[in-house]
């Protein structure tokens, strides 16, 4: 008798979470461009999804798998099912979503039969933007009308001859802001302007564009290809397009602009010993990177992300290698835990992953799987062993990386745990080797756990269960957030 198997149901995007890849959901394709990267992994596609509610959603395919979105075409609506999710971050954020979707080797893309022309437009208002009150991390979609316009000019960077274009953006309500295009943004305008001298009533449309600011004034940019420009947009003109202007959903309540970047420096390889004490509020106000020992106290699991995933045996890494373009088959469950953690300054997130969470739970993953290599499907079916870390209190040592202080990045990753009464000493740690530049590695025994950042925007899927792993700063996705405590919906809360 034939097994019958149901279709996956179909999700908002609001709902999807990175605890498992077997999602459905069915999305426009708003925007598409290709990010050239000198790494390892090479160029990749980059699209900007929409559901049915306006929901919008930033997408990465690696170029292993770019055969999987051939009929993801601009302007079109598809179901895409099977991908995992990362959590997003960055200077240049094209949607408020708090994770980012990745596309698997199992990824398929099919045809939909809805038909809606929205183009899910968020226009913000040049107050919000002059006042201070958006999150310049934010990529936004502005109209105007172009006055004042320069001539080209041709500036080097990074090496490059670059055409630059400034000019001034002005509504119906005579606010004004600077804009400075770069490259085809700046020669599409010029060539508008050109079109347009009998009539220099035209509109301009930046879509996920850049809120900058250059010589102490406030301007708009394009984030490189990330952008779009439009003349003219249908359903615009002069006098009347700013009666559609929606209130804007990142707005922020602090009013600061835009957080400076730090650049950090190398560390020597020392021991945890010698690292200094910090409180929860201590690592997220931190604008340096270190390492320090944060006291803290699990409060909750936060169910939003797998407790495990799949990696390869011999390296406990990724199920798919960019090296060898081959898939892994030889795997084995592995701790990745995602654990709220509090002290009387504060709360955040922290994130174990195998050796480190091992020791404190005292059994392994593959002994709590019981041999199931099955995805998770029950976000709150937690093993008691995970669930009997709540209301426990250790000593972390808490990685505060470039990720934390300059991407905004809101969870710290782990390299070590001790007990809260315990006196760190400089034998308790004589094999930890630990520099900014391979802080990413957890000790063990048998050999090394590549630790990666969350948050980084060269995202590679380890398995079916999410993870990222940064492999350098990229042209484009040098994005962040200036809201640190961005703590997911908690599934698993301490009882009292």
């Amino acid at each position: 008798m034939a097994m019958i198997t149901s279709d996956p149901i179909i999700t908002l995007l609001n709902d999807v979470k990175p605890y498992k890849t077997s999602w459905k959901v069915e999305v426009k394709i708003l925007h598409s461009w290709t990010q050239h990267s000198s790494y390892s992994g090479g160029d990749s596609l980059q699209f900007i999804l929409a559901d049915k509610t306006g929901v919008k959603i930033h997408c990465t395919c690696k170029r292993f798998f770019f055969a999987r979105v051939k009929k993801l075409q601009l302007g079109q609506w598809r179901f895409i099912e099977n991908f995992s999710l990362t959590a997003a971050a960055g200077k240049y954020r094209p949607t408020s979503h708090k994770y980012k979707m990745l596309i698997l080797s199992n990824s398929n893309v099919t045809n939909s039969t809805l038909k809606d022309e929205d183009n899910f437009l968020s226009l913000t208002s040049f107050t919000e933007i002059m006042n201070g009150s958006l999150n310049s991390n934010f990529l936004i979609d502005v109209i105007g009308q172009p006055i004042d316009i320069g001539d080209i000019q041709v500036v080097p960077v990074q090496g490059k001859e670059t055409k630059k274009l400034e000019f001034t953006l002005t509504d119906t309500e005579d606010h004004q802001i600077a804009c400075c295009l770069w490259g085809r943004f700046a020669e599409h305008m010029l060539y508008a302007y050109k079109v347009a001298q009998v009539n220099k009533n035209f509109l301009c449309l930046l879509r996920f564009a850049k809120i900058n600011v250059y010589k102490g004034q406030v301007q708009i940019t394009n984030a490189f290809d990330s952008s779009t420009i439009e003349i003219n947009p249908p359903g615009f003109d002069v006098q009347d397009y700013l009666q559609v202007l929606p209130k804007n959903e990142l707005a922020l309540t602090t009013g600061s602009h835009e957080l400076a970047k730090h650049k950090g420096s190398k560390r020597q390889p020392d021991k945890w010993s010698i690292y200094p004490e910090r409180s929860i509020l201590d690592i997220i106000m931190a604008t340096d990177t270190e390492n320090c020992i944060v006291k803290g106290t699990i409060y909750a699991i936060d169910t939003d992300w797998a407790w495990f995933y799949f990696g390869c045996v011999k390296c406990h890494f990724k199920k798919y290698f960019d090296s060898c373009h081959q898939s892994v088959t030889n795997v084995a469950p592995q701790f990745k835990l995602h654990l709220l953690i509090k002290d009387d300054t504060g709360e955040t997130k922290v994130m174990l992953l195998d050796t480190i969470a091992e020791p404190i739970l005292g059994v392994s993953a593959e002994v709590l799987l019981d041999g199931s290599l099955e995805e998770v499907e029950d976000p709150e079916d937690l093993p008691d062993a995970i669930n009997e870390l709540i209301g426990k209190t250790f000593k972390f040592g808490v990685y505060v990386s470039k990720d934390n202080v300059d991407y905004g990045a809101y969870i710290f990753n782990i390299g070590k745990t001790w007990s809260a009464d315990e006196i760190i000493t400089h034998s308790d740690d004589e094999n930890t080797d630990d520099t900014l530049t391979n802080r990413a590695l957890s000790d063990r025994s048998s050999g090394q756990v590549s630790l990666v950042s969350m948050e980084s925007e060269e995202n590679t899927c380890l398995s079916s269960t999410p993870l990222s792993k940064r492999k350098g700063e990229c042209e484009i996705d040098d994005l962040s957030s200036t809201s640190k405590k961005q703590c997911s919906k908690i599934m698993k809360q301490e009882k009292k």
